[in-house]
């Protein structure tokens, strides 16, 4: 793929589940081909998505989250991570955590010193 692809998260539903399905799909001349999964065609991104089978593991989510940080402020985070928890229902919510738990409490330990 050329150029650049912006960071979505999930909330914005459509535009989320497009960028997921251009990292990771090979070769699409077309949305059609986006849409297309075993030969049928799926009426939204969400539905290909899932019948590709990219959001049953937490690796999506977690990458979403690594990309926010780099620009997101630790409340916007937090903000992410309640959307995520709301509208994707990651598998190992606890891991998900423990995985951005600095870049998410980053705001605490620089005010209070500690998050403990």
């Amino acid at each position: 793929m050329r150029g650049r692809l912006i960071s979505t998260n999930p909330a914005e539903r459509e535009r989320y589940y497009l960028r997921l399905l251009l990292l990771h799909i090979s070769g699409p001349t077309c949305f059609e081909d986006l849409y297309t999964v075993n030969n049928v065609k799926h009426p939204t991104f969400r539905k290909a998505t899932l019948e590709r089978g990219l959001i049953e593991s937490d690796d999506g989510l977690s990458q979403c989250l690594t990309e926010a940080s780099f620009f997101q402020f630790p409340s916007a985070l937090r903000r992410l991570f309640a959307t995520i928890l709301s509208f994707c229902a990651p598998g190992d919510v606890r891991r998900l955590w423990d995985d951005h738990y600095n870049a998410l409490s980053e705001d605490y330990r620089q005010q209070y010193g500690s998050v403990e």
